[in-house]
């Protein structure tokens, strides 16, 4: 049979589709059918921004459908598509947690956890990036531009599944904590991951503690210095084998996960230095470095800057991808606590390490991976009527809750936000306010 059909999956914040017999040709998905009422659901396939769906085309009889099919003299059939646009696929964090764990999500939600698939991807171009290899091995097929397929077959997906919802790292939720937990996505995404890329998942801890201090273009050198005097110190210890990695230093996006999977103490500042850590070991911990933000000096994120600011510089600690650390709760992540230290000094982080340390030698996991700015915001979402909308604006200007904390004048305008509320919170849970950026 050659007529189209489709079936959803989960709530309408977080829709999926799974299509049977789904079309392409000339760039154009076409749904095939003899149904005039049939209407296929729009779906985000780029992390909570625009919908998507086929073209309906109707047709009188199922075999005006297969008559249609086989007037193209070249077909091609894929049996298992996924779906999303991957709009910064050159930084590997943004292509697997804003691209390819939304798609990925998606199929588990219809029972496709491990089967082979092809993914399709709005443009790409460039197979040289960290990604391409991560993201084919798992898949086992080669990554395809669906606006180029080509316009001289008919491409005939068996099944194509689509739709990733409010998903992905990019997207502030009421949670702060990745989407997908009930499916239990984050961790067989990681297994398969590692499986896929000859690396064994949960390696058991025993011997030395093994600790990785990830090098990070956040790190000044002051701070680059203070890192190789902890690197000193450790060394010292015979119950630990601590090292600095550079990732750059390892092109292959396997050899970079067979290494993760040995690690357990990742110590890391926020960033693609901290997209890895979904893939530590359960029992790991995850050290979140943080950092200071610089709103009107940081020219790498201009969208931050404080208009008509009577201030050379608004600057506050943050620690960025929380909903990340929150997600991958089979491991432990400690904050360094850049409220007190706003640099990173040595026997602050000693003092991290330790309690790391301590966390894998008793084998304890927390139950708990925010910060106290996340759960300020995590609480002020839980008393307020339009949590929904908070998060949504958050997300549509690509800020991080930290700003939000902090009273960033574009992250609480005052239609949406109870900034007295968003005190008092701060202050129940004794938040340190200094930071609040006064105009």
């Amino acid at each position: 049979m050659c007529t189209s059909s489709f079936i959803t999956a989960d709530d309408q914040d977080n829709l999926s589709v799974k299509y049977t017999n789904l079309y392409s040709f000339n760039g154009e998905f076409l749904f095939l059918t003899t149904d005039p009422s049939a209407n296929p659901p729009y779906v985000n396939k780029w992390t909570n921004t625009y919908g998507w769906r086929p073209t309906v085309k109707i047709f009188e009889t199922e075999e005006q459908i297969k008559d249609y099919v086989n007037s193209f003299d070249q077909r091609e059939e894929i049996e298992l598509a996924l779906l999303s646009d991957n709009l910064w696929y050159g930084n590997v964090g943004h292509a697997l947690f804003d691209g390819f764990y939304p798609a990925y999500l998606a199929s588990i939600k219809f029972g496709y956890d491990n089967e082979p698939f092809v993914y399709l991807a709005d443009n790409w171009t460039n197979r040289a990036v960290t990604a391409n290899q991560g993201i084919e091995l798992f898949s086992g097929h080669e990554v395809r531009s669906y606006p180029n397929l080509g316009t001289d077959k008919l491409f005939i997906f068996k099944t194509l599944i689509s739709g990733t919802g409010r998903t992905g790292n990019r997207v502030i939720n009421e949670e702060y904590k990745l989407y997908g937990g009930k499916y239990n996505a984050l961790e067989k995404f990681k297994h398969r991951m590692l499986k896929a890329c000859g690396a064994i998942p949960d390696k058991s801890i025993e011997g030395p503690i093994k600790i990785a201090i990830i090098n990070n273009k956040r790190y000044s050198k002051e701070e680059q210095d203070t890192l190789h005097a902890i690197l000193r110190y450790y060394r010292s210890d015979k119950t630990v084998d601590i090292r600095m990695l550079d990732w750059s230093n390892y092109p292959s996006f396997s050899e970079q996960m067979k290494i993760v999977q040995e690690i357990d103490i990742h110590v890391t500042g926020p960033g693609t230095g901290m997209m890895y850590m979904p893939f530590l070991k359960k029992g790991a911990v995850n050290v979140n470095l943080g950092y200071m933000e610089h709103t009107q000096t940081n020219s790498a994120r201009p969208n931050i800057k404080i208009q008509n600011s009577t201030k050379a510089d608004h600057i506050f600690p943050g620690w960025m991808e929380q909903s990340v650390c929150a997600g991958a709760d089979y491991v432990s992540t400690l904050y360094y606590n850049r409220f007190t230290n706003n640099t990173i000094r040595h026997l602050p982080l000693i003092g991290t390490i330790d309690k790391a340390i301590q966390l894998v030698k008793t084998g304890s996991i927390l139950e708990n991976n925010h910060n106290i700015d996340a759960q300020v915001f995590t609480e002020y979402c839980k008393q307020v009527s339009n949590a929904r909308q908070v998060c949504d604006h958050l997300t549509g200007i690509a800020f991080f809750i930290e700003l939000f904390v902090h009273e960033h004048p574009d992250a609480i305008p005052s239609n949406i936000v109870d900034v007295e509320l968003l005190r008092k919170i701060k202050d129940e849970m004794g938040f340190d306010r200094r930071y609040e950026i006064k105009l």
